[in-house]
């Protein structure tokens, strides 16, 4: 595997720091944007990057707007979805260039999933999706909203939009996997707050994705952790009943925790992408 790094515009012409992986082999079957889940960044992308260079794919992702190397003053806060809906749209036109007749895929953990559920509904020309435990309703003991009431959907939101709260995720909650679990405990360049108005757009979103679930009509595979501590995986089920596209699919992984793609038992998750992907990039 070939790791590499750079910068690209994203909207409004801001710089944003994205790597990519790349097989040894030099035989590329399909490209892939991986969007990471919120408080982390791309290099969380780095073990499911492993599997697939190998089978011939390339890997892109980016640190989504407030998060390390791209959260700019304000860690934790972004101004608008829309905002990252933008950047998805210029870096995929980066990777077109190299891409040329290959197909470009959109995958997503969480919060990334969520985003990629969004780009998903806007751009149904899209060649298909993962979306891996997506953030669509928090469990009951973890809602924003529940914490936080009126607040995030307030005045305070758009006064003191870069305000900022903790927002401590157990990491715990994420992996089984003891190795991977060490390093999350010790990365110091995860996001523990978020701020008044992130917390606000991503409540407004998962709304309008839900409402809006009848436009979803790419190729779509749902991949959703059995015992997910951090999304509701019932609103997940339902969520993908209502999904209107032809082509559709729904994976769920008993015993297993939020962040599949680090999980212990991760090998069976990744073949399940992996026949997935084959499948599309022949359809």
């Amino acid at each position: 595997m070939i790791k590499k790094n750079g910068f690209y515009e994203g909207r409004e012409t801001k710089k944003l720091f994205y790597q990519k992986w790349l097989p040894d082999s030099g035989v590329i079957k399909a490209y892939i944007i991986a969007l990471h889940g919120w408080g982390t960044h791309s290099d969380r992308i780095n073990v499911p990057a492993e599997y697939f260079t190998e089978k011939g794919y390339i890997i892109y992702a980016f640190d989504i707007r407030g998060h390390w190397r791209n959260s700019g003053d304000f860690p934790g806060h972004i101004d608008s979805m829309d905002h990252i809906q933008k950047d998805i749209v210029l870096f995929m036109d980066l990777i077109k260039k190299q891409a040329k007749d290959k197909k470009i895929f959109l995958m997503g953990q969480a919060f990334g999933a969520l985003i990629s559920l969004i780009f998903a509904i806007n751009h149904p020309a899209i060649p298909g999706v993962i979306a891996s435990s997506p953030l669509l309703k928090y469990v009951k003991d973890f809602s924003l909203s529940r914490k936080l009431g009126k607040k995030i959907a307030g005045p305070i939101s758009k006064i003191s939009p870069n305000k900022t709260i903790d927002m401590i995720i157990e990491q715990n909650f994420l992996t089984s996997d003891i190795k991977i679990l060490k390093k999350h405990i010790a990365d110091k360049n995860k996001i523990n707050k978020i701020s008044w108005r992130s917390a606000a757009e991503i409540e407004r979103s998962m709304k309008w994705t839900i409402e809006n679930v009848p436009n979803l009509i790419c190729p779509i595979l749902i991949l959703q952790a059995g015992n997910d501590k951090l999304v509701d995986k019932e609103t997940n089920k339902k969520f993908f009943e209502r999904i209107k596209s032809t082509d559709k699919t729904y994976r769920e992984y008993d015993g297993l925790l939020h962040e599949l793609w680090n999980e212990k038992s991760r090998l069976q998750v990744f073949q399940d992408m992996f026949i997935w992907l084959e499948k599309h990039i022949k359809s």
